[in-house]
């Protein structure tokens, strides 16, 4: 089925949108955890010692092995541009500190069901390094796979061995009602967490991205530009006379016109131009890809577009007046962001010195 949500991405994308999230959280967390795991593993050998002084050295041998390959694998992990494998090798851990532990307790004459019970406790730290529910089912599909041969090869009676899955089989059933629970919170926090940057980037009248968001996007566009080589363009729009429109008909009716303006305007516009609410009655365009004279042909299409455009509510039309600037045109392309801005801003209110109604480009 695929749901569109109100900002216009479908289920699917907002659900590989909260994968990556959850992934790069996971990386962040658990970049240090494997020494954590290396000593949980090497601790249990005081255990082994305590219930059997006769065989905790073999027993040993296993846990040892068990964390050097866990340490082996942090580190890499830790190497530069190495940190993306940290999903794979946290689950790698786990199955190793899964068949470490088991083939440890098995070395054991006693106290093999609390080292059955150290097993629970690891299939239990699944739910924390599994992305979704669905990784997570994957990641205890491992365990089951990967300790059903052990149990084959381990030397224990075969009551114990019953035993042994038994508490794997409600330790993996656990783990997949705890997953569910930790899923739903996580996916709970993202949308919070994205309202609340939609919200901070977004002008609640229009829908437009707002003042903070359009000199985020100009200043990402004019870097891109400076290192392609394409130039990017500013319009700054003003709609006219917008106070006579709030006295004459009132601020429902203003607030009615600027949301019809923001809808003409998109319009006129190509996908990847960005549009937003520069402020009051003002509104900016950036344009990747047009030089000046083609940023100028879509500056005069936005503002025809307006001209002939009827507003509910207002017993005429309104004009818009605009003025457009160009990186190309900046005597140093290293110059900052702010100067296009100054630039389009200027011709702007020549535009509206000069009668309103008009575009105003380097070439007028």
């Amino acid at each position: 089925m695929n749901d569109t949500r109100t900002d216009g991405r479908s289920a699917q994308d907002i659900d590989a949108a909260f994968r990556e999230s959850r992934t790069h959280a996971l990386i962040s967390v658990n970049l240090n955890t494997f020494w954590s795991i290396a000593l949980v593993l090497l601790g249990f050998a005081a255990w082994d010692a305590y219930v059997d002084p006769a065989h905790w050295r073999t027993a040993f041998i296993y846990r040892a092995v068990g964390a050097v390959v866990v340490i082996a694998t942090g580190l890499f992990q830790k190497l530069p541009g190495r940190a993306h494998w940290l999903p794979l090798f946290a689950k790698v851990r786990l199955l190793i500190a899964l068949v470490a532990s088991a083939f440890a307790a098995s070395m054991l004459d006693r106290g093999y069901g609390f080292g059955v019970a150290g097993l629970v406790v690891i299939i239990l730290t699944g739910t924390y390094v599994a992305i979704d529910s669905r990784d997570l089912l994957r990641i205890n599909i491992l365990i089951v796979s990967a300790l059903v041969p052990v149990m084959f090869l381990i030397s224990v009676p075969p009551f114990d061995k019953i035993g042994t899955m038994v508490f794997v089989l409600l330790a993996v059933a656990a783990s997949t009602l705890l997953g569910r629970v930790i899923e739903v919170s996580n996916r709970r926090a993202y949308a919070l967490e994205q309202d609340l940057l939609r919200d901070a980037r977004t002008d609640s009248l229009t829908g437009l991205d707002n003042r903070r968001a359009m000199l985020e996007r100009g200043r990402v566009e004019l870097k891109r530009a400076q290192r392609s080589g394409v130039p990017v363009s500013v319009i700054l729009c003003d709609l006219d006379h917008f106070k006579n429109i709030n006295d004459k008909y009132g601020h429902e009716a203003g607030d009615a016109a600027l949301t019809r303006t923001a809808m003409v305007l998109r319009r006129a516009l190509r996908e990847s131009d960005a549009l937003g609410r520069w402020g009051g009655e003002e509104f900016m365009a950036i344009l990747p890809g047009p030089d000046a004279p083609g940023a100028a042909e879509v500056a005069e299409r936005m503002r025809l577009a307006i001209a002939v455009t009827q507003f509910d509510g207002l017993s005429e039309g309104t004009t818009i007046s605009i003025g457009v600037a160009s990186s190309a045109q900046l005597e140093d392309p290293g110059m900052e962001w702010d100067l296009l801005i100054k630039e389009a801003d200027q011709r702007l209110y020549r535009a509206k010195r000069e009668g309103r109604n008009r575009v105003v480009s380097a070439s007028t």
